[in-house]
């Protein structure tokens, strides 16, 4: 064997090599394509999913405070609210299903969610007489220590108040009592038995904000949340503002991520402004219902999530800004800069990523309902 014949094959077989070597790359480059598409798929799905199921939920519970607005036309007002496992315990918050804050910007919408989970049908009680801390009621029937009791009144001016419902037994089986200090409760096994357990109220205000002479109740049940979506550092995450909790220190409630990978929320709200029954194109908007005659008009919410692939591609893969039905995201590269420019670093650039877009209309079914709840 001569050298030129040696060298002839040497080169053969560095050209297979070579070939065999370009062949695993793209293999690679595809597989962590695929495996990124995936990962991006299983977060847009478990994010929409778990939105979209609070969402359903919203209003539960208070949904009967749309019915009329000559009747109970508290949807909308102030709550006073208190937890003693706040730094300051006293807050407040709007009495709406779905309260939808507007990003500035690139940043993401906030979407808040109020909800009870009572164990009984969700019609308003009215009561006739109060005190600070206690309600005479025309039937207590349904209520049990530690629920959550969402109160308002109309007249003299609309005010609502959030309290916990510390006991029942009072002789004239009308009042309830909403004071400070220990109470015992009922807790209902699964074994048919019941025992008793002890806690110290957290959210009854010693000087309550607001006094009222009459109104109406609302059972929010024991495990009422007021759950706030939001989008931090690429990851959907939920907060609990019922619930406050700081096991970090950080002194803010802590929150649960629920997926990964997210980008921006966006939300806007479906309102028949002409009672049509529908929600026409023209009738989704980012306004926000303000009023309770516009709550009850409220029939859907829509909303969209963009989700990033974590893959870096070497080409622009991207080349428009994605979009969903109520319009173009607005997104920045990854190193903050806006979208229209180009940074030096390729791997700041979001041209070089894929991404998917989920969406979907929710159903205010509470709401739908409640509106043909009568006090």
């Amino acid at each position: 064997m001569s050298l030129v014949e040696i060298m002839v094959g040497v080169l053969i077989a560095m050209i297979g090599i070579v070939v065999i070597f370009q062949m695993l790359a793209l293999s690679e480059e595809r597989k962590r394509s695929a495996s990124s598409g995936s990962d991006v798929q299983i977060s847009g799905v478990i994010g929409l999913n778990s939105l979209e199921r609070d969402v359903r939920e919203a209003g539960y519970g208070f949904s009967s405070a749309g019915y009329d607005t000559a009747v109970t036309p508290v949807m909308g007002c102030t709550v006073n609210a208190y937890d003693t496992g706040r730094p300051t315990p006293a807050y407040s918050f709007r009495l709406t299903p779905v309260l939808i804050t507007q990003g500035v910007g690139a940043a993401s919408d906030t979407i808040t969610v109020l909800r009870g989970n009572g164990n009984v049908f969700p019609a308003a009680l009215i009561f006739t007489e109060s005190t600070d801390t206690t309600k005479k009621t025309r039937g207590r029937a349904g209520l049990i220590p530690r629920d959550y009791l969402l109160i308002g009144r109309v007249n003299p001016d609309l005010q609502c108040m959030l309290v916990e419902l510390t006991g029942v037994a009072n002789a004239d089986g009308l009042t309830i009592d909403h004071g400070q200090g220990s109470y015992s409760y009922p807790i209902y096994n699964t074994d048919g038995t019941t025992t008793t357990q002890t806690r110290i109220a957290r959210y009854n205000n010693p000087t309550p904000l607001t006094s009222f002479s009459n109104g109406f109740i609302f059972n929010l049940g024991n495990g009422a949340r007021r759950n706030i979506w939001t989008v931090v550092g690429g990851k959907l995450q939920v907060t609990n503002d019922l619930l406050y909790q700081d096991t970090n220190g950080d002194g803010a409630n802590d929150p649960v991520e629920i997926a990964d990978n997210v980008i921006t929320l966006q939300a806007e709200y479906g309102i028949d402004a002409n009672n049509d029954g529908r929600i026409a194109d023209s009738e989704w908007t980012t306004t926000d219902p303000a009023t309770n005659a516009a709550w009850a008009n409220v029939l859907a919410v829509r909303l969209g999530i963009l989700v990033r692939a974590g893959q870096f591609e070497r080409t622009q893969v991207t080349t428009t800004v994605p979009s969903w039905t109520g319009g173009q995201f607005v997104i920045t590269n990854l190193d903050g800069t806006a979208s229209s420019s180009s940074p030096t670093d390729p791997a700041d650039n979001w041209r070089n990523y894929r991404y998917r877009v989920y969406e979907t209309v929710i159903p205010l079914r509470n709401m739908l309902w409640g509106s043909r709840i009568s006090p």
